[in-house]
């Protein structure tokens, strides 16, 4: 598969902030119309130290490349109240975002990236998407109304194309294109008290220890799980014994009490239509079947 690399920058004189703090830029790479491609590699880059106004706040640059122009949502990089950072992008676990950066802008030096995937996976990324271009989307939190000078970033990505059906690009094409219209509040995940997790995933962690297991008598029928015991002989077992032992082990017992000389609940016996049904007779009834072999019903 050809492998060819895109190196692409966003440069800026200046950039004003809006009433909120926020600024965009989006820059799109047109690709190769048709293909399937897979973004495995991308490099990001720092060329110059952006101008940063000496304000006691946190200030922080996003960037997120996907194959749509990214819309900011109405959740917040940042709630304090006294300096709010609004109209962040989706999170980087999105199906729509390939590669995203957060970072700290600091004043008159180098700014502190975090990045997803980590500089680790990222040289080997397996991002396939179909779209016939990437945006690259850029977005400064910091102070409403104010000009930030002296912006240079740089980036390589580096794609992997194979040809694949009209179908299955049409297709990823319109999913694209759905993922990227992004919600603008995000909720999910299932809130659970230690309470619950102790007592409805776990029942026994209420009363310390694990689940009581089965208690092993020589005597007991299948003693020690076996069909004969390692040292003594095996103690004769008769059909109602049997048949006890199975109702036994599928009764219920109380989730913090020991199941005693029982089966435990995750033994599974293969028992015979004897066992389960009763005594078999002594001889079946006869069957007939018609000529393409199906048992005619007397």
């Amino acid at each position: 598969m050809p492998i060819h690399v895109v190196k692409e920058t966003i440069e800026q004189e200046a950039m004003t902030t809006d009433a909120e703090g926020n600024a965009w830029i989006t820059k799109r790479i047109n690709l190769q119309q048709g293909l399937m491609h897979n973004l495995v590699q991308v490099d990001f880059f720092e060329d110059a130290y952006m101008t940063v106004p000496a304000e006691p706040q946190r200030q922080n640059v996003e960037f997120v490349i996907t194959p749509y122009p990214s819309i900011p949502t109405r959740m917040s990089l940042q709630e304090d109240p006294a300096f709010p950072q609004t109209r962040r992008y989706p999170a980087a676990g999105d199906d729509s975002i390939f590669f995203k950066v957060i970072g700290d802008l600091t004043e008159g030096g180098r700014s502190v990236f975090t990045q997803f995937p980590s500089l680790q996976i990222s040289s080997q990324n397996k991002s396939f998407f179909y779209s016939d271009h990437v945006y690259i989307n850029m977005c400064i939190h910091g102070r409403p109304e104010t000009v930030y000078n002296n912006i240079a970033y740089s980036f390589m990505l580096t794609f992997e194309d194979k040809s694949t059906s009209s179908l299955t690009h049409s297709i990823g094409v319109l999913a694209e294109s759905h993922n990227a219209m992004c919600v603008e509040v995000m909720s999910n995940g299932a809130m659970r008290t230690l309470a619950a997790l102790q007592g409805n995933i776990f029942p026994m962690w209420r009363f310390g220890g694990i689940r009581p297991e089965h208690t092993i008598t020589p005597d007991a029928t299948n003693a020690y799980f076996l069909p004969i015991n390692t040292r003594d002989a095996e103690a004769m077992s008769t059909t109602p014994a049997i048949r006890q032992a199975v109702r036994d082990a599928r009764s219920m017992s109380a989730f913090d009490a020991a199941f005693g000389d029982k089966r435990p609940d995750w033994l599974r016996l293969n028992l015979n239509a004897g066992i389960i049904a009763g005594p078999l007779r002594d001889q079946w009834p006869p069957i007939k079947h018609a000529d393409n072999g199906n048992v005619l019903t007397l």
